[in-house]
Order: structure tokens, then C-alpha cells, then sequence
């Protein structure tokens, strides 16, 4: 019985994304990590480190057990989606908060071909009320909400 090709790419990108995690633990490391109830400065980047390299590791072992695929790269997702990004940090400090990020979900969800103008005004209104309600009214932020 022939033992199908292992797929290199997911190897490849659980590995990365594994020394991405220990990269982010070393560097974190001089810092004072805390507790759970009072996390110091080293505790979200290690944590977060630890995460990456689990996951990383779980996603090159499954790509030893997947199938080989043909990658498939499409640059025009990677441009909408950068742009949006680079729109909502021109925006921000001009036009504030509820702008920019409105601006930047619609952008970004053009990266779709298949959603319509209400879903993107819906799905652009939702991620913002939620960010405010989390980063401005919940953690204390201090971005302006509309303009400087």
C-alpha cells in the first residue's frame, strides 16, 4: 500500500508559526510573567507564545497525515485586507473610532466575492458596536470614538 505524500506546506507553516510562539516566549522572557489575577507584563506574550507553538506543532502533525495539495494563492485577498488595515490606521486618529473601523470592515469583507452591500453594512455595524463596547467602553481605550 502506497503512503500518500505528506503536505509540506502545512508542515511547513505549523513550524513557522511554532517558532513564531518561541520567538515571542524568549523575547518575553526578562519580563515578570505575574498570576492569573494579577498577570504581569510577560504573561499575555508568553501565554500567547505557548499557544503558538501548540498550535503550530498540531498543525504540522496533521500535515504529515494530510494529503499533499496544490497551494492556491490569490493576491487580491492579501491586497483588500492589507489596505483595509492601512485605511483604519490613516483613519483613526482623524476621523476616530466608529469610522475607521466601519471603514475598515467593509473594505476588508470586499475580500469576499459573494457578500452583499447589506450584509457588508450589517456585518461593518456589528464588529463596531461590538469593538466599542469591548475597547472603548469595556477596557477604557482612549481612542476618540468620532474624530480628534
Amino acid at each position: 500500500m502506497k503512503r500518500p505524500e505528506h503536505n509540506r506546506q502545512e508542515i511547513a507553516a505549523g513550524l513557522v508559526w511554532a517558532a513564531i510562539g518561541l520567538a515571542a516566549i524568549f523575547i518575553a522572557g526578562d519580563y515578570a510573567f505575574g498570576t492569573i489575577v494579577r498577570m504581569g507584563p510577560g504573561f499575555v506574550p508568553i501565554a500567547l507564545g505557548v499557544l503558538l507553538v501548540g498550535l503550530g506543532l498540531v498543525a504540522a502533525w496533521q500535515g504529515r497525515l494530510a494529503e499533499r495539495i496544490k497551494l492556491d494563492l490569490r493576491f487580491r485577498p492579501f491586497a483588500i485586507i492589507m489596505g483595509g488595515i492601512i485605511v483604519w490606521v490613516l483613519l483613526v486618529d482623524r476621523a476616530g473610532f466608529v469610522i475607521s473601523t466601519f471603514a475598515l470592515v467593509a473594505i476588508v469583507s470586499q475580500a469576499e466575492r459573494e457578500i452583499t452591500m447589506l450584509e457588508t453594512v450589517l456585518l461593518a455595524a456589528g464588529v463596531t458596536l461590538v469593538g466599542y463596547l469591548i475597547f472603548i467602553r469595556g477596557i477604557g481605550i482612549p481612542i476618540a470614538v468620532f474624530g480628534s
